[in-house]
């Protein structure tokens, strides 16, 4: 079976979702069948359930044997008691893939859960039926119009993301557009009863639609053949992972939500940097990484020049970015003098972070420093921080102007050659976060990689770096 093709779980040519409602407060319907509908999937949509004769303006079937035409794909929402006799029926009709939202299997535990899921399986391949999940959220594949989220981006990337998790794909999927990332496919795999990490990696590795591959595993039962795979996809394309289970409570935690072997953490750590992947900790980290791949060309080295955001802040981002694994060199005499030829040392830092009392004169200030600092040969990049709420003056008037000063500054940002990265810090206001959206925006139109802190820029870069030495 892990042998069979994954391309139809991406590309069927019609989907059936069974347990479908035409209930308006159903969640799974909305879930499942409406997004098909909001994306224009094109093949044939089929609810099935008994109860109902149309579901969201499609006429619904009672039985998925009843329905006329063949069934390539379907989506289960029926409790798990009735999913053996489903996957009869999914063999009956030749269906070739199935999965399961359907939970209370070996992630419970239990032995009747267990018990349950190891009939399905033989069920499935007494068929040749694939089966995805149980205890998922499936496919997210814009380019064949299939979603699982209606907010999803209808915009195809050239990103994979395969996860145990179905919440973490909500966040990932999220997280990324809004800093101009956009995902081709997105599985969700649940319990791996079936189709597993292994299976996954190796169809991404092989799919010319996908360039960066990213992961969240919360274990593997063949860590043999997933260190395999995973070595050979490493060699052809970047691979991000997401492990989770580094405490004892994060490991029995991974058992209790996908039956998972989590393993030891150092095991899993040697063995991933051995194999050419990134480990990262969390889901912001992640999008960092694919923020970095996606828009910042590699730099020659880890010297940085950061600029901007005020003195206390210039000192904080010194000592964050040592501790992300950049380095901050010294600014020589010269370039300093050069530099002071524009300001005042009155109320300004040049020495690296380099920090001027000149925002509120936007480009005609700020642009001659870039062009210095572009042509000082030791910066391997240049780091410029903004930080809207140390401003002194926030009216609703004065935060429309510097909102437009500053996105003007992003866009003569975007025309420096060497590598760059814009940081606005984390911010509380109303204000400030609205002036931080505008930014994000800005950045994501110009290309311009964009980062919350200091310190998640220098790790994600310095992770960056640090992936191409290896290479």
């Amino acid at each position: 079976m892990s042998h069979q093709p994954l391309n139809v779980i991406f590309h069927p040519r019609s989907i059936a979702v069974v347990g479908a409602s035409a209930a308006a407060t159903n969640l799974h319907t909305r879930m499942f069948l409406d997004p098909l509908l909001e994306f224009g999937y094109p093949g044939q949509i089929y609810p099935v359930n008994p109860k109902f004769q149309e579901v969201s303006g499609l006429k619904a079937y009672p039985n998925l044997r009843d329905i006329p035409g063949p069934v390539d794909h379907v989506i289960s929402l029926v409790p798990a008691a009735a999913t053996p006799q489903l996957l009869t029926d999914c063999v009956a009709k030749q269906v070739k893939a199935i999965q399961l939202f359907t939970a209370g299997f070996v992630e419970t535990g239990e032995a009747d859960g267990i018990r349950l899921q190891k009939e399905l399986v033989r069920i499935a391949r007494s068929g040749g039926v694939r089966l995805l999940g149980p205890n998922c959220v499936g496919i997210y594949c814009p380019g064949s119009r299939i979603s699982y989220c209606a907010d999803f981006p209808k915009q195809a990337g050239r990103v994979a993301f395969i996860a145990q998790s179905g919440g973490y794909t909500y966040l990932a999927v999220r997280m990324a557009a809004g800093r101009g990332v956009y995902f081709g496919k997105v599985t969700s795999y649940g319990n791996a009863a079936d189709v597993n990490e292994a299976d996954l990696m190796r169809f991404m590795a092989n799919d010319p639609e996908t360039d960066i591959i990213t992961a969240y595993i919360e274990g593997t039962t063949d860590g043999q053949r997933f260190l395999k795979v995973l070595t050979e996809a490493a060699a052809k394309k970047p691979v991000i992972i997401i492990k989770k289970g580094r405490t004892e409570a994060g490991r029995r935690g991974t058992s209790s939500h996908t039956g998972a072997l989590a393993g030891d953490d150092q095991v899993w750590d040697t063995a991933l940097r051995q194999a050419g992947a990134v480990r990262v900790e969390d889901v912001d980290e992640l999008v960092d990484m694919l923020v970095t791949f996606s828009f910042m060309p590699v730099p020659k080295g880890r010297k940085v020049a950061v600029v901007g955001a005020g003195g206390g802040a210039s000192v904080r981002a010194a000592e964050e970015c040592e501790a992300g694994g950049l380095k901050l060199p010294a600014l020589p005499d010269a370039l300093r003098a050069e530099i002071n030829r524009y300001f005042s040392l009155a109320g300004s830092m040049l020495r690296n972070p380099v920090d001027i009392l000149a925002e509120p004169l936007g480009d005609a200030a700020w642009v001659p420093v870039l062009n210095t600092l572009e042509g000082w040969p030791e910066a391997d990049m240049i780091l410029w921080q903004m930080s809207p709420d140390m401003e002194p003056v926030r009216t609703e008037e004065f935060v429309r102007v510097v909102v437009d000063m500053r996105r003007g500054m992003v866009r003569s940002f975007s025309n420096v050659r060497k590598p760059k990265a814009l940081v606005v810090h984390t911010l509380e206001t109303p204000s400030g976060l609205d002036e931080m959206v505008a930014l994000r925006e800005e950045c994501r139109e110009r290309g311009v990689a964009f980062y919350p802190s200091v310190y998640r820029a220098a790790l994600a870069i310095s992770r960056y770096i640090g992936y191409h030495e290896r290479r």
